[in-house]
């Protein structure tokens, strides 16, 4: 079922918020990357959930944190495998920071396990 939009804003904004703090960034720094009409009240507001966000704004903040704009929405949607409790966005982060070497590996091993 499809989130109810608050809840997807707030989501939306929770992830925006990791990422600029994963890059080391102030609310300013992203703004002032995203462009002149990125204030840092602005960006607060993305993180707060309380700003329906644009496509245009998607893609400023996608720019501003230099990743590609489907990674705004990957969420920390929490998934049990094993027992073991695993984020979806830490597991795509992982895989993303793999060789393709290692990934052909993995996908080897998991290939036998399944």
């Amino acid at each position: 079922m499809a989130k109810k939009l608050p809840e997807l804003q707030r989501d939306f904004g929770r992830r925006i918020r990791e990422l600029r703090l994963r890059a080391g960034l102030t609310q300013k720094q992203l703004g002032d990357r995203c462009g002149k009409r990125y204030s840092m009240q602005r960006i607060g507001q993305v993180e707060r959930g309380l700003t329906n966000c644009t496509l245009e704004t998607i893609t400023s903040l996608a720019r501003g944190l230099r990743c590609e704009p489907i990674e705004l929405f990957l969420f920390e949607t929490t998934r049990s495998i094993g027992g073991v409790s695993l984020s979806d966005a830490r597991l795509s982060d992982l895989w993303r920071a793999l060789s393709e070497e290692k990934k052909q590996k993995l996908l080897r091993v998991l290939g036998e396990l399944m």
